[in-house]
């Protein structure tokens, strides 16, 4: 991060941000150079008119135009990939509008933009990213807290952005080096939880810095690991059947709801194609009867290993 004359400079999600709110979980850094990529601004107090864009409801979207509102808190608009409006209400938590504006601000705008954002966890190792998602609840950010233990390092914790190459290699763009995680999750791993702090209005899901752990730059996609409550004992690997992998990475695409209104539906189909195609894609069958984080994270390194010796 970096202050300017009209607020702060980031990078996250391989684009630089400047921004009239202070966005601390972007971490510290240098400037970018070159000119902004996004804006966030912050606006006037929102009417409920403003953020319903016509459309009678809390949500409307269009190509180019994303708006929505969240009670107590904002009205956020999000304008042709390039700009993200902040009219909070009086007396709003900033902590809960950081959340809005690196979540579905954020989803919303990758979209915008073509660059996919998938739901999932992502971690690196060797020159090599690997991709853990699912639905919410599933586990994602606890395992990739474990592979962490084994040395894999963070790229990003909930929203990972996916470009591709001149040569159509699939890119992870890094996030910022953050992870979620619940106290559970924290006790089960043997995660030091003093001095972490709680996430809004979730008082036992709390930020865990992953400065040391954090891999920067852009890296290529391999594996994407789709993690599946199952009644085993332990964790098993299937191939994900290529006929179902489209439809795969179209129900773990982050706000998938806005694809259709926003006129993104053969763009996102073009692109979960190619990287269908580029990408080895699998189901990870998880129990949920037991806790086998570290159990599935030994089973990916040893999967991951077994690909890279071939």
């Amino acid at each position: 991060m970096t202050r300017t004359n009209t607020g702060y400079r980031y990078r996250a999600f391989g684009l630089r941000i400047d921004s009239d709110i202070p966005l601390p979980e972007l971490g510290d850094g240098t400037r970018p150079d070159g000119d902004a990529d996004l804006t966030v601004v912050r606006c006037g107090e929102a009417e409920p008119e403003w953020a319903e864009g016509g459309g009678g409801g809390r949500l409307y979207a269009a190509e180019g135009i994303v708006s929505f509102r969240v009670p107590q808190t904002a009205a956020f608009r999000i304008t042709n990939g390039n700009r993200i409006e902040v009219h909070a209400y009086s007396g709003a938590d900033e902590d809960r509008i950081r959340l809005y504006v690196l979540g579905t601000c954020m989803g919303a705008l990758l979209l915008q933009r073509r660059i996919l954002p998938l739901h999932g966890s992502v971690v690196a190792r060797d020159g090599r990213a690997y991709a853990i998602v699912g639905e919410s609840g599933a586990g994602k950010s606890t395992l990739s807290a474990a592979l962490l233990e084994r040395g894999f390092r963070l790229v990003t914790d909930d929203v990972a952005a996916i470009v591709f190459d001149e040569r159509g290699t699939p890119l992870v763009m890094p996030a910022y080096p953050q992870q979620k995680l619940w106290q559970d999750s924290l006790d089960r791993l043997q995660i030091a939880g003093s001095g972490l702090r709680p996430l809004f209005e979730r008082e036992t899901k709390y930020a865990v810095p992953a400065d040391g752990a954090f891999w920067p730059e852009p890296v290529p996609l391999v594996h994407i690991y789709e993690l599946v409550h199952s009644d085993g004992q332990t964790p098993e690997l299937q191939p994900i059947a290529k006929l179902e992998r489209c439809y795969t990475l179209y129900r773990h695409t982050f706000r998938r709801s806005l694809i259709v209104p926003s006129g993104l539906a053969a763009w996102h189909f073009e692109t979960a194609v190619k990287l269908a195609e580029k990408t080895g894609m699998y189901r990870l069958m998880r129990p949920a009867k037991v806790f086998a984080a570290r159990e599935s994270a030994r089973l990916i390194e040893t999967h991951a290993d077994g690909e890279v010796s071939r």
